[in-house]
């Protein structure tokens, strides 16, 4: 098992002596996940667990199961519900959950975790009526969520309801005192908010396990890479690379290895643009996931003008662009705004542009949508954030399509970590990170052994 850091402990035994109901609502960032799997790892009788969570994040969790645990899981897809063995973590998204409800009920899962439990704060959704029917009896619930409560504490009771049904046992009385409730000439209003102090005070001594970055700051490391995979609809990248395939296979065997690197550069750098624009929802998802967990602020790298265009529409009220398009001017207004506006949350800065010689400490999170040939060029992003200056631990995403090019390319980057500083301290290396011919190498051969 991973180890884990001294916060993480102590959320541990916090839900430990929660008697394994609990909703961990630490800030993004902080390792929800790894807690989660490190109480199944100490807690005899949790396994087998169901994980029930966004589509997006199906396959975070598998890799975070493998990454850290022994565990053994199973992806659930489809609407269309079979029988299936169970494993020790069976992993399922919200919207087909529905549909597999009768066939998890036979599993007996003694544990549900709800990632992103703000998913069922509607009791009128399939999804919520599901997750209640599923977690009715069950000894161990773990709730996790940054943004439990998006908007009103109305949309938190189907959570509680589900951790401690013996204290919030009717949604009426809780409106009554938590959701200022109200008639009006259309019905009853319980879209207010009172009481929530004590609405606070009663989640701390019952269930809620709440810490910020901020708070914990002396016990992260100073810089933590993280990669998330996001599963994308393949069919039109698997044309492109069959069309990559058959290319490299129309050359003789001297002339694969040594194909002009401009042509194969070009079909490989389609790859990896598709693969980017592939996955653009589940990013913004994701985007819209941080902005609201967090006030902080977030820097995110793109590489392609329509991708940055993308994110900037999306995000216009509260965002800033730098590019290759940007003047100087416009360099200095943008980095300032960022800086020292609180309003503007968000710097979306192309990755060669805005990668060097510039500082964006008013962030402590990077995001990288899109990757660079050069492994260099993205450390040397991070460090737009991790600088003198940087008053907080940074937290760096690497955000990947999965099973493409972006995935193989991040798992170089991510190997050649220590090699690329090398290169930036200035101790040269023999291996100068052929990348380019690595990721050929890769996709090729993968074809030709599948």
């Amino acid at each position: 098992m991973t180890k884990l850091y001294p916060f993480q402990k102590r959320g541990v035994r916090q839900i430990i002596r929660f008697g394994g109901r609990v909703l961990l609502a630490d800030e993004m960032g902080l390792g929800k996940t790894i807690q989660a799997l490190s109480y199944l790892r100490q807690q005899t009788g949790t396994i087998p667990a169901l994980v029930v969570c966004p589509a997006s994040a199906k396959w975070v969790w598998k890799n975070e199961i493998k990454k850290h645990t022994h565990f053994k899981s199973q992806i659930l897809n489809g609407k269309s519900p079979r029988p299936i063995q169970c494993k020790d973590i069976t992993i399922i998204n919200y919207d087909i959950l529905p549909q597999w409800k009768d066939v998890l009920k036979g599993m007996n899962h003694p544990t549900m975790i709800l990632d992103e439990c703000q998913c069922i704060k509607s009791w009128q959704a399939k999804r919520t009526k599901a997750v209640i029917s599923l977690g009715r009896n069950k000894p161990h619930i773990l709730a996790l969520s940054g943004t439990p409560l998006t908007n009103r504490p109305k949309e938190l009771y189907n959570v509680l309801h589900l951790l401690l049904p013996e204290r919030f046992t009717s949604f009426v009385p809780y409106a009554w005192r938590f959701c200022n409730r109200r008639i009006t000439p259309w019905g009853w209003d319980d879209n207010g908010a009172s009481h929530l102090d004590e609405l606070h005070n009663i989640l701390k001594e019952t269930c809620m396990i709440r810490r910020c970055k901020k708070q914990v700051l002396s016990e992260l490391p100073d810089k933590q890479r993280s990669v998330i995979l996001l599963p994308v609809n393949l069919t039109e990248y698997r044309r492109a690379e069959d069309d990559f395939i058959n290319w490299l296979a129309e050359q003789d065997v001297a002339k694969a290895e040594k194909a002009k690197q401009a042509e194969a550069l070009v079909q490989l750098g389609y790859l990896k643009r598709l693969a980017a624009k592939l996955k653009m929802k589940a990013v913004m998802e994701w985007m819209d996931d941080y902005f609201e967990s967090t006030d902080a602020k977030l820097v995110v790298f793109a590489y392609h003008k329509s991708i940055i265009q993308t994110l900037h529409q999306q995000y216009k009220k509260f965002s800033v662009v730098l590019d290759g398009r940007t003047s100087q001017a416009g360099r200095i207004q943008s980095i300032q705004k960022f800086q020292e506006d609180k309003q503007t949350r968000l710097f979306i800065g192309q990755l060669i542009a805005a990668g060097t010689a510039i500082t964006l400490t008013a962030a402590s999170t990077a995001a990288f949508v899109e990757l660079d040939w050069v492994p260099s060029n993205h450390i040397q992003a991070e460090d737009r954030l991790h600088r003198i200056g940087q008053k907080a631990h940074t937290q760096i995403y690497y955000i990947v399509s999965k099973d493409t090019i972006e995935e193989d390319l991040c798992n170089i980057i991510q190997k050649k970590a220590k090699t690329i500083t090398s290169v930036l301290d200035g101790r040269k290396r023999k291996d100068e990170l052929n990348i380019f011919d690595k990721l050929k190498n890769i996709i090729y051969e993968r074809k030709n052994n599948g």
